[in-house]
């Protein structure tokens, strides 16, 4: 039974397959929900710089490999054993895997913690409750048979396997979801900020919130703090919007890709516990009349198809000869790394992020279960893996569209894409290559 599951697993793209939900819950065993990528930092000048291997609540489980070996059932078992740092005591910590091995599934110490099997999307697993004193071992486990071998299928690179653990305060911001966009009299910018807080605690507590912003010219152009009662095992949402005066005439677009800092912070028993930093871009992406328009005027689209293969410092000398070439806007096959996005939205092109859905049309069979896409079985697959794409890159202002995916037919399954996605989000455009109602708009063939 393993063997056919897997099988058919192969026929959809080249990465794995996650059982999705059309909510933030994926439906895989273990792992947690999707939310805004980043990992927080002990202190402002860590977060600001963003380089997580100087992080002290930071651990690359790469240097900890104690050897991979092959079980009775033939599976490769990958051994990490990792010594929990004291600063880490009291605190939560979760472990990130991605790239690497199509499936896989995480043991902690003999305890069978989840599986994932989409290896272009991250998945965050909560395993406070598995690790112990002393030396913990963190097995990944990847089945003895496997049909996803992209390298084969489309001449790409595999993505280096980014697997770390890191840990958060027991109160903790979980999530944070943003806007910034014209006010409704196009005077001023509207920064709009829900940070979602969560506690692992078992009673109510006292905490702040804060966050500061400053301009592109590293102005602090505004603050602000709120003081909040945080429930027991709880989750909250604390609202901000203000003005940012200047924002108008600092608008992000691929001309002119100018950058806000916003860092966040949340403080209990007054001390700091973590510090995040994100790059905002103020400005708004439409479309109208089967074009697209950022900050109101139409983009004359010029793209190139690229996905990274390399280091980080490679992928932005790539996308700066691009953009010398006139190039303006990135196709993607599947979903990148999050420095992608980074580059993009400080060197200035426009991203169209494409879920990880590549899967074999046949021929435009639209009979019911005649294609993948048009088989309601398979609804949760392709739900989830248009939710990760969302998830891992909706902050990111480089990011002007959404594409449902390579080709992969049309039918039910991207009817149901096309409606979650506008369910989260409305502004920015949906496309796909079908053509069809679930389609926004159709955008020129990439010149590159």
């Amino acid at each position: 039974m393993r063997k056919f599951v897997l099988s058919i697993i192969g026929v959809l793209m080249f990465s794995a397959t996650v059982l999705a939900q059309s909510s933030n819950r994926v439906g895989y065993k273990g792992v947690a929900p999707r939310r805004t990528e980043f990992i927080s930092y002990s202190t402002r000048v860590g977060a600001e710089k963003g380089d997580r291997s100087a992080e002290r609540h930071y651990l690359n489980l790469q240097y900890k490999h104690s050897g991979t070996t092959t079980n009775a059932e033939g599976e490769s078992v990958a051994r990490y054993e990792v010594e929990i740092p004291l600063v880490w005591r009291d605190r939560d910590i979760f472990l990130h895997t991605e790239g690497g091995a199509a499936e896989k599934r995480i043991r902690i110490n003999g305890a069978e913690v989840g599986e994932c099997r989409d290896n272009r999307t991250p998945a965050e697993f909560l395993i406070t409750k598995y690790i112990k004193d002393g030396t913990s071992v963190i097995e990944i486990i990847s089945p003895a048979e496997c049909d996803l071998r992209p390298a084969e299928m489309l001449g790409e690179n595999m993505l280096e396997e980014q697997l770390f653990i890191y840990s958060q305060p027991p109160i903790r911001i979980h999530d944070i979801i943003l806007s910034a966009h014209p006010d409704p009299m196009g005077r001023h910018g509207e920064l709009s900020m829900d940070v979602i807080v969560s506690s692992s605690r078992r009673s109510r507590e006292q905490i702040s919130v804060g966050y500061d912003i400053y301009s592109p010219e590293k102005e602090l152009k505004y603050y602000d703090v709120r003081e909040h009662e945080v429930g027991a095992l709880a989750t909250d949402t604390l609202h901000f919007q203000t003005n940012i005066y200047g924002a108008m005439e600092r608008l992000w677009s691929a001309d002119s890709p100018k950058l806000y800092d916003v860092t966040l912070y949340l403080k209990r028993g007054g001390i700091i516990s973590e510090y995040i930093n994100i790059k905002v871009g103020f400005g708004s992406t439409s479309f109208a009349n089967g074009e697209l328009l950022r900050n109101g005027k139409v983009v004359d689209v010029r793209a190139a198809r690229y996905n990274t293969s390399g280091p980080a410092k490679q992928t932005e000398a790539d996308l700066r000869a691009l953009k010398r070439q006139k190039i303006n806007t990135i196709y993607t096959d599947y979903p990148q790394p999050y420095w992608f996005y980074d580059i993009c939205d400080r060197v200035g092109l426009y991203v169209v992020e494409q879920a990880n859905i590549n899967t074999d049309p046949k021929g435009g069979d639209r009979s019911r279960k005649g294609t993948l896409a048009n088989n309601p079985q398979w609804l949760d697959e392709f739900l989830e893996r248009v939710a990760a794409s969302y998830y891992r890159a909706r902050i990111h202002p480089s990011v002007v569209a959404w594409s449902l995916g390579g080709n992969s037919g049309g039918g039910y399954n991207m009817y149901k894409c096309y409606e979650w996605l506008k369910g989260v989000e409305k502004e920015r455009p949906v496309v796909y290559g079908e053509g069809e109602w679930n389609s926004d708009l159709r955008l020129p063939e990439a010149v590159h």
